[in-house]
């Protein structure tokens, strides 16, 4: 009864070749279970083998808890098998680290110590070195990594196929099997799922066979022609899925169907199962409860069975096809014939043999010594009720998850562990655990994978629960995560004020503590919440001690954080020779060790890319936040929060000298995601790019999506953020908005040295209250002008409070003199006496300090002053083309400016401006290397580009190489700067 032929899936089939021929990225099959898509994948995985891909497979497996990253150790084995040791060959050294962690066995050598605390970084750095194996392989051939039952998939997984989905690394595609009645699926795999299915997706939902399908498959399994009433009758009570069509005919016996209804499955699977012999059946139900393919070796340790019979009893099964080998791997033994079959199998045992079971086969695999199982272990220690031999896998798998950089995984076993632990004082005594340091792990553990809100809650729980009986380096460390915590998350129902008093505290339990490496973290995160909080220099003294501290006690890495927290406080505080010298001492302190040295010069590079955005020079902050950027993605670092700081300052800086598209591509990653409260930097960033563009109710949106956040913190990224979020609201004719978020801006910001940094805010409040008090007057409606003049007035009490003097200049505030001379300019404005002198003033600022938008601005707003002042409109001409000219790619300002323009009379065309000929481009691009450019520029992907232009995304990358190579430069942002200088992005003639 062998049916293994695919029946009534040639559509799929060649949509599936297709998909593999074109390199299209991911393939997404669903449908209820026994539908089809394992089998349909298997054949389109045999015959894209037939063609020449390499085909790896990344099975998911139905466990209670889930390996992190088996399925894709499980790929990496599967590539080894196929291709030998030279697809791991030559590979940078990170690559091999990282992947060390995964397949030591493959790479051949054992995973390096970790030198840096746990990161998300380090993740994307494991992941990158995935995607460079794959992509070494695709770049010469094509590369089919065949996902099974993602309802299955742990989290790690998950999010590294995230990252492989938008990778644009190579001829590979991923196909991707899920059952579309699994209910409920897993929040993350449904978010996953939901964001898959894009555009440039391949989605096949299998239905059911048709009728004439459902004959050819009764053909087959009968040998012979079937009735026309059976194949009626098996196509109403399967519905056309041909599992169930199997089991009812294999049921049957050959003598017609059995009686069985579809919802009856389960009982016409368990009696197949039960014509078995006895040992049989005693491996089946081994397969069963394990949920995988287990080896012979394991089920005769779990049975008492000899090898022999065990072998026996398998083969025994496949001839009855209740039990499937292991294609991948037969040194794996079989598993059940079907998930179905199994869940059957396993549910009809009794409690006792399940559990007997379960704890059979959590021996046999603690025997295997392989710390990637302890999860799996602990999972049939919990199933069989044996809570101390859980706690001792619980341990081992968080530290092997903790390892493998799965974060959110191995934090979720240690809070599992210590709710054992707490609960069994006897099982924690004999681990040798102390139950709160297994809580201080999953707080750490959380914040190192971005689960932050979920850190602070365990945190505060930590807090409540151990404050009291904790003493010596425990509370030490509680007091310390709280008080970070409290200060830099800050739940709103926590008291204003109570991370300082924490921190303190946590400074006297330190104090009576030997020096240590925790101590030396603690004081670096202390002056840098205390530094970001204020900006004063209080913090000096506490980062000298870190310093001092770290040095004595070897600890290099916050030894270095306290050089840069240095540099930091002496750029603000006015000698910017001094912080650069910091820096340096930085980098040369951590130079004897190159992973830190490489997390270490990230950092340099976010601060030092910020004071020269600070500062005004904005191509040296491009250049370093750029080259920064190449770095990390050299060693497979990008991802984390100074990834996101050096695409914000890399994208801040184009903004500024007004190239937008440059910009764009920067960001190009973050146009479709939600903000989070580790990016929401780069989406106010985006929203300035999406304004640029004339898509102001899409940034209106997107710094709203910020705000739901909800997020304070310390001062300076209040500051951060809010200086950014009144634009939108401003360009969408919302300037009661706009001065709302101002206000409540300079409330929290006031008394602080961060004062120094609201020129730009107050000189959005004052163009606020000037829209208002200009609409007001227009619409004669004295009480709503009344308002905006006391809100000026607010705005200038504020300003003339604030001892910090944020208009006065600054040698590391470059921009004071711009938003100073606007602050002034608007302030006319508001009193409906606008200055055009005031007004040139700014442009001239403006101009002094290169920024072409704000420039124009300035000298629309001159052009509006000489028109309101003069009835010759001649006046305004030279302002207004000028300000044309200075606005380009700031599309609601370049309307603003036509349509001033229209209305006076004035043509803005001195000379009409020709396009340059394609034939003049120094760089020699073709139309088509053009037109992919402009793409690039509009921050295309690769799949984006071929899917726009009819080509394969390899084409396409092929295009985009050619480009890179002709402008001489590293990477898409440069590419996208260098076309919109050199008017290269704009429309080809």
């Amino acid at each position: 009864m062998g049916v293994r032929r695919l029946v009534g899936r040639g559509d799929e089939l060649e949509r599936l070749a297709l998909a593999v021929r074109e390199a299209r990225r991911l393939v997404l099959v669903t449908g209820e279970v026994g539908i089809g898509k394992t089998r349909l994948v298997a054949r389109a995985a045999t015959a894209a083998r037939e063609t020449g891909a390499v085909v790896v497979e990344a099975p998911c497996l139905p466990l209670g808890l889930r390996l992190p990253l088996l399925p894709v150790i499980e790929a990496l084995r599967s590539l080894a098998t196929a291709l030998g040791r030279p697809a791991f060959a030559e590979l940078p050294p990170y690559a091999l680290d990282e992947l060390a962690r995964l397949v030591p066995e493959v790479v051949g050598r054992a995973a390096a110590p970790d030198l840096l605390p746990a990161g998300e970084w380090q993740r994307q750095r494991l992941f990158a070195a995935v995607d460079l194996v794959l992509a070494r392989v695709a770049g010469s051939r094509p590369v089919v990594l065949v996902v099974e039952d993602l309802h299955w998939v742990d989290a790690a997984t998950l999010d590294l196929l995230t990252y492989l989905r938008a990778s644009s690394n190579g001829s590979l595609t991923l196909i991707v099997t899920c059952r579309s009645d699994e209910a409920p699926l897993d929040p993350p795999v449904e978010r996953w799922l939901e964001q898959a299915r894009r555009p440039e997706t391949v989605r096949l939902e299998l239905t059911g066979l048709s009728r004439p399908e459902m004959a050819e498959l009764a053909g087959m399994a009968t040998g012979g022609t079937p009735h026309e009433a059976m194949v009626e009758e098996l196509h109403r009570r399967t519905e056309g899925n041909p599992y169930f069509a199997e089991e009812l005919l294999a049921a049957s016996g050959g003598g017609g169907l059995a009686r069985q209804p579809p919802r009856a499955l389960a009982e016409l699977l368990v009696a197949r199962s039960r014509r078995v012999s006895v040992p049989a059946r005693a491996v089946l139900a081994v397969l069963a409860v394990a949920g995988r393919p287990v080896a012979e070796t394991v089920v005769a340790r779990i049975t008492g069975m000899t090898p022999a019979d065990v072998a026996a009893a398998m083969h025994e099964l496949v001839d009855a096809r209740l039990a499937l080998p292991d294609s991948g791997r037969p040194e794996l033994g079989c598993r059940a014939q079907h998930a179905l079959l199994a869940e059957a199998v396993a549910v009809d045992l009794l409690a006792d043999e399940r559990r007997d079971i379960h704890a059979g086969m959590a021996a046999a695999l603690q025997a295997v010594d392989d710390p990637a199982l302890s999860a799996e272990i602990a999972g049939h220690w919990a199933a069989a009720g044996r809570p101390d031999d859980e706690l001792a896998s619980l341990l081992a798998a968080a530290e092997h998850s903790h390892r493998m950089r799965a974060y959110s995984q191995a934090a979720d076993l240690w809070q599992r562990a210590t709710g054992i632990a707490e609960s069994r004082p006897d099982a924690a005594e004999k681990s040798g655990v102390e139950p709160g340091w297994l809580r201080i792990r999953a707080i750490d553990a959380l914040q190192a994978c971005g689960r932050d809100l979920d850190a602070g809650t365990v945190t505060e729980q930590t807090y409540a629960k151990l404050r009291g009986p904790a003493s010596g380096a425990l509370l030490a460390a509680v007091l310390h995560r709280t008080a970070w915590y409290r200060g830099v998350i800050a739940p709103r129902e926590a008291p204003p004020g109570t991370a300082y008093a924490i921190f303190d505290e946590a400074t006297r339990a330190y104090a009576e503590l030997p020096r240590s490496a925790e101590y030396a973290r603690f004081l670096a995160d202390y002056a840098r919440f205390m530094w970001m909080d204020s900006g004063d220099r209080a913090s000096e003294p506490i980062f000298r001690r870190a310093l001092d501290v770290a040095d004595g006690c070897g600890d290099v890495l916050d030894g270095a954080y306290a050089f840069i927290g240095l540099a930091d406080v002496a750029f603000l505080h006015g000698d910017p020779a001094d912080g650069f010298a910091l820096l340096d001492r930085a980098r040369v302190h951590s130079g004897r060790y190159s992973e830190l040295s490489l997390r270490v010069d990230l950092l340099i590079a976010d601060s030092l890319s910020n004071a020269l955005l600070k500062m005004g020079d904005l191509a040296q902050a491009e250049r370093v936040a750029l080259e920064g950027l190449e770095r990390a993605h050299r060693a497979g670092a990008a991802a984390g929060y100074s990834g996101a700081v050096l695409h914000h300052n890399a994208a801040e800086a184009f903004l500024e000298r007004g190239l937008v598209d440059a910009a764009a591509a920067v960001l190009s990653d973050v146009c479709a995601s939600e903000p989070r409260l580790d990016d929401w930097n780069l989406h106010l960033c985006q929203a300035q790019v999406e304004i640029c563009r004339g898509a102001v109710d899409v940034a209106l949106a997107r710094t709203r999506a910020v705000d739901l956040l909800e997020l304070t913190g310390p001062r300076m990224w209040v500051y951060e953020r809010t200086r950014l979020l009144p634009r939108a609201p401003l360009w969408a004719g919302d300037p009661a908005m706009a001065l709302d978020r101002v206000e409540k801006a300079l409330a929290l910001l006031a008394g602080c040295a961060v004062e120094q940094f609201c020129g730009e805010l107050f000189a959005h409040g004052a163009r606020a209250a000037a829209d208002l008090a200009e609409t007001a007057r227009a619409r004669r409606d004295d009480e709503a002008e009344r308002s905006a003049l006391d809100a000026a007035d607010r705005l200038v009490a504020a300003q003339e409070r604030m001892p910090g003097r944020p208009l006065r200049d600054h040698p590391f505030l470059a921009t004071v003199p711009g938003d100073r001379a606007d602050w002034y300019a608007e302030l006319t404005r508001v009193r409906g006496v606008p200055d055009p002198d005031a007004w040139a003033e700014a442009a001239e600022a403006w101009e002094r300090l290169g920024r072409p938008h704000r420039r124009a601005y300035a000298l629309w707003r001159q052009a509006q002053a000489l028109l309101s002042t003069s009835r010759n409109s001649t006046t305004a001409v030279d302002a207004l083309r000028a300000a044309a000219g200075a606005a380009n790619g700031m599309a609601p300002l370049t309307a603003a400016i036509d349509r001033l323009a229209r209305r006076s009379r004035i043509s803005l065309d001195e000379k009409p401006a020709q396009a340059p000929a394609a034939s003049a481009d120094p760089y020699r691009l073709t139309n088509r290397e053009r037109h992919v450019l402009r793409m690039i520029a509009h921050g295309y992907t690769n799949a984006q580009i071929g899917a726009e232009l009819f080509m394969s995304p390899k084409t396409a990358s092929v295009h985009v190489s050619n480009i890179l190579r002709k402008l001489n430069v590293a990477n898409r942002a440069e590419a996208a700067a260098v076309g919109e200088r050199a008017g290269l992005t704009d429309p080809v003639p």
